[in-house]
């Protein structure tokens, strides 16, 4: 094996490479398998054939922020989807009319917030993580889930 970075030839699989200090897989300047110098460009190495395009990608903050956001506005939901459930249920008891109800969407969505939030901090499935922003977008601190789906919507490549 050897670094993309600086092309040296790397004993075992190690996380960093010694020479640069850089991931070995990182870079584009050479083939992982014969060491030749390549473009960021190239496809498969012109040398020995090997496939190029497999490179670890680095990683940006963006996910990370989304799933905070995501999870913090999903947790504000929740907790706000059961006091409106319990006062309304409380309310509800002197009136005769099921207000409590009126609780389960913002606890629904508070949920999938959270959920999403998760997906986005671990940079698995983009779909759910969006979701999650967007039912972030809906809850009760609307600021959170715009920032949160600009952060999943920019760091989409950053997903599996």
């Amino acid at each position: 094996m050897f670094c993309r970075n600086c092309g040296k030839e790397l004993i075992g699989a190690p996380e960093i490479c010694l020479n640069c200090g850089a991931r070995p897989m990182v870079g584009t300047s050479f083939c992982p398998e014969c060491g030749a110098p390549t473009t960021p460009l190239t496809k498969v190495c012109t040398n020995c054939g090997a496939e190029l395009a497999k490179t670890i990608k680095g990683e940006s903050w963006k996910p990370t922020a989304a799933g905070i956001l995501c999870i913090i506005a999903g947790a504000i939901g929740v907790i706000t989807g059961i006091v409106v459930a319990v006062v309304g249920g409380i309310i509800g008891a002197f009136f005769g009319a099921p207000w409590g109800v009126f609780g389960v969407p913002t606890i629904i969505l508070g949920i999938i917030a959270i959920v999403g939030g998760i997906y986005a901090l671990r940079r698995r499935i983009w779909g759910v993580a969006l979701a999650g922003s967007i039912c972030a977008l809906l809850g009760p601190w609307a600021i959170l889930g715009i920032l949160s789906i600009i952060f999943v919507g920019l760091a989409k490549d950053e997903f599996e």
